[in-house]
């Protein structure tokens, strides 16, 4: 007799061993010559009995280690018989059939999405080299490989051999940070754009590079640089020159006779005369001073000088500025709150520039924040998910409109009636001195928000 399942099975074969050995225990007492092999043949029952159970649940066992195995070995071909002798393994038999249909249907899918990825990898314009702890190279893409002019890398230190400078940036590089490189090939220069990123997991560290060439994007936004400085240029020197031509001009017909063209005897020149000739005299010196100014502010722009970095704690940064901007503060009865997120949080950077950075972009808070009622300034500093000092700058005035958003970072571009135009200017290129970055976003009359990203 048998079970329609595995279950039904064993819990009668356990019943009968149990029954078996009831009656073996009944029998001893009456233990005599001719129930001597009643009890043998009871305990040979218990046996073969035990004996059943074991086996069903050993082959069990098998089939299982069977199943598992295939699967440690990624055998997907397991085929489970429904012979009339086996009936009673249908239910396991068909569970775990379809149990490796899906595992099989799972690893079709893993090998569809493996083989996407790789050939998205592969394709990408963006230089992608990943390598672990070791430095053993797991991943170079054609874009890399096309990059670095290689057919095959082993180890991250291989790109020493050909490019020891670049392998110099990668080693320094810090996670998340962003380089860039000027690598010379046989071909060409190239302008690379390295960012490192690294993921980790119990027992192993992968670390992903990616290069990607931005030659033509910097050639563009150089061109584009120059263009706005030049019209700026432009603007502001024909501002300085022109009045100083025509003021020249017209004290040059001041000593010439109308009708003949001929120089004023020194009998005709009277006092007034040499009075409006002063007058002019000093407007050509005044215009010719602010056009050395502004001279000076220009060569302040490409003679700041290279940083010197300390350690300090940013707490002790945001106490100086609001001792040296308390008279402005009040001047302007604007609240201003200087917060950081954990009081030890400390940077690494030139003490000096960051106060100009900060002083300046305060400054032009106050200028944003002339005509709001109830303006604030907040200035903040924090440590991001990426591991970055962020200091923010954020007020709600006027605000910046969109359509001049692209134009604030030009030096001598200025809004302001008394404004020189480098205070920006000059804040970025202190920024880049510290490999760092200054960003704005503004929503007119709600928010401006200046982010320094360390």
């Amino acid at each position: 007799m048998y079970s329609k399942s595995l279950f039904s099975a064993i819990l009668t074969r356990i019943i009968l061993i149990l029954l078996s050995s009831f009656a073996f225990v009944a029998v001893i007492p009456f233990l005599q010559k001719e129930y001597y092999f009643s009890l043998v043949g009871i305990g040979i029952l218990i046996v073969f009995q035990v004996y059943l159970l074991v086996r069903y649940v050993n082959k069990t066992n098998r089939k299982l280690a069977h199943f598992f195995s295939s699967v440690q070995s990624e055998d997907s071909v397991l085929v489970y018989s429904k012979d009339q002798d086996e009936k009673i393994y249908d239910s396991l038999n068909s569970s775990l059939g379809k149990l490796n249909d899906t595992i099989v249907e799972m690893r079709r899918q893993n090998a569809r999405q493996s083989l996407f990825l790789n050939d998205l990898v592969e394709h990408v314009g963006i230089g992608l080299i990943s390598y672990n702890s070791n430095g053993d190279i797991e991943i170079l893409n054609n874009a890399a490989k096309e990059l670095l002019n290689v057919t095959h890398l082993g180890n991250i230190q291989d790109i020493g051999i050909k490019y020891p400078e670049l392998f110099k940036t990668i080693a320094e590089l810090k996670p998340y940070n962003q380089q860039l490189v000027k690598l010379a090939t046989n071909q060409s220069v190239l302008f690379l754009s390295l960012k490192l990123s690294i993921f980790k997991s119990e027992d192993n560290t992968v670390n992903l590079l990616s290069v990607q060439n931005i030659r033509a994007e910097l050639e563009q936004n150089e061109l584009d640089s120059w263009q706005k400085l030049i019209r700026v240029l432009t603007h502001e020197i024909s501002n300085s020159i022109s009045p100083i031509t025509s003021l020249a001009n017209t004290t040059k017909k001041y000593f010439v006779k109308r009708d003949t063209g001929s120089v004023l005897n020194k009998e005709a020149i009277d006092d007034a005369l040499l009075l409006k000739t002063l007058n002019s005299l000093d407007t050509i010196e005044t215009t010719g001073k602010g056009l050395i100014d502004f001279v000076s502010k220009y060569k302040s722009l490409t003679a700041l000088p290279q940083p010197k970095f300390e350690n300090f704690l940013i707490i002790d940064l945001f106490d100086k500025l609001e001792t040296l901007l308390k008279e402005d503060i009040d001047a302007a009865n604007i609240g201003i709150d200087f917060k950081v997120s954990v009081a030890n949080l400390d940077l690494i950077a030139d003490f000096g520039l960051m106060e100009k950075v900060l002083i300046n972009l305060i400054k032009n808070s106050f200028q944003a924040l002339k005509k709001t009622s109830e303006g604030k300034i907040g200035v903040t500093a924090f440590r991001n998910d990426n591991n970055r000092i962020i200091i923010t700058v954020k007020d709600n005035g006027e605000g910046i409109p969109l359509k001049i958003m692209g134009d604030i970072f030009t030096p001598f571009f200025t809004t302001k009636d008394n404004g020189s135009g480098i205070g920006l200017s000059l804040s970025r290129q202190i920024m880049r001195l510290h490999n760092g970055s200054i960003t704005v976003n503004s929503l007119p009359n709600q928010e401006t928000k200046f982010c320094l990203e360390f």
